[in-house]
């Protein structure tokens, strides 16, 4: 049975539906995170789980309990903003504890909390200190051990990391993955960062005008997109138009490049899509005009015109691979099993 149940939610506001017909069963301790483009709905089904939104329609079930008509405060939620919401005239350790005083924990049971929070966010020696006092990245995990404190049901965190610049974001994310981890607490993650989805998660959930276009691992998401919005959205895709020529076997002809993707496709004319590490340079493959080449370290990354086309292919540094001219024309190809087969071309 499921720790967390999201039931047939919708929201409207007014003649405006925001979120249609959305489920999902959570385990307990899983860390799911809803990444999609603003204006998705992924921040509204997260208020709707803390309590901050009310369903138009629909259930929200926590460890077997109906809690879609409880208030925030009753729910053992903690949440996570993008904005800290720290209180500045509280010290850090006063900021920690606010839920447990709240909640009229005992003086020195709630000193003894705080200080394995802060011990857990790597901050120990911070507690006397005032929210001005601390860096952006440490501001957010007070945040994090704020909503940990009082020992939630389920941990909600929007888009905490968009305010922060990248490298602090990569080692923040990290770090509150190994806290979800080591607490075993169930997660809910918010983002538009499609790296942040796919580095952290169990599971990810891509969501587009309201509704859930799929659900599944980083690997399946990533490597088997379910919908022409999850192939475009999640990663880098270069796209070819492919005239059919045998349905069955699924033998199609991008310009007069011939490819065998022995699967059947649909008759007419299709788009075939390949991450940019799926398509390799070789003595033979699709024709293609080298329009950029940028040196990455461990990676090149080559950009050609294929037709009215531009595509981009990564692959592993070597000292016997030599970099393309620009303007050079090289072959490009992907195994039968590289190639995703989107919606017909149009």
């Amino acid at each position: 049975m499921s720790f967390l149940t999201l039931d047939h939610l919708q929201k409207s506001y007014g003649p405006t539906k925001v979120v249609h017909d959305f489920s999902m069963n959570v385990e307990k301790g899983e860390f799911i995170s809803f990444l999609g483009p603003s204006g998705c709905g992924k921040t509204t089904v997260l208020r709707m789980v803390a309590g901050f939104e009310t369903p138009s329609a629909g259930r929200v079930m926590i460890g077997g309990q109906d809690v879609t008509r409880l208030r925030p405060n009753q729910r053992q939620i903690g949440m996570v903003f993008q904005a800290y919401a720290l209180f500045p005239n509280l010290t850090v350790a006063d900021n920690v504890g606010f839920g447990l005083k709240v909640a009229g924990v005992a003086k020195a049971e709630r000193a003894g909390r705080v200080a394995e929070m802060l011990e857990l966010i790597g901050l120990p020696q911070m507690g006397e200190r005032y929210p001005y006092q601390l860096s952006g990245g440490q501001q957010q995990r007070v945040a994090l051990a704020r909503a940990l404190a009082p020992r939630p049901r389920v941990l909600l965190l929007d888009e905490p990391l968009s305010a922060l610049d990248a490298k602090i974001r990569v080692s923040l994310r990290n770090q509150i993955r190994e806290i979800q981890q080591q607490l075993g607490i169930t997660t809910i993650f918010v983002t538009h960062d499609q790296e942040e989805a796919l580095s952290i998660s169990d599971r990810i959930v891509v969501m587009h005008q309201g509704v859930a276009d799929q659900t599944g691992t980083p690997r399946q998401i990533y490597n088997q997109p379910a919908t022409d919005f999850v192939a475009g959205f999640v990663g880098t895709l270069n796209r070819f138009d492919a005239d059919v020529v045998d349905a069955a076997t699924g033998h199609v002809r991008i310009g007069r490049t011939d490819v065998l993707l022995n699967r059947p496709v649909k008759a007419g004319r299709i788009t075939l899509a390949a991450r940019p590490e799926g398509l390799v340079v070789g003595p033979h493959g699709i024709p293609a005009e080298v329009t950029g080449v940028e040196f990455l370290g461990s990676v090149q990354r080559l950009r050609a015109r294929v037709g009215d086309k531009d595509v981009v292919l990564d692959r592993f540094n070597a000292p016997s691979v030599a970099l393309p001219e620009l303007n050079e024309t090289i072959h490009i190809s992907a195994s039968d099993s590289t190639w995703l087969v989107l919606d017909a071309a149009g």
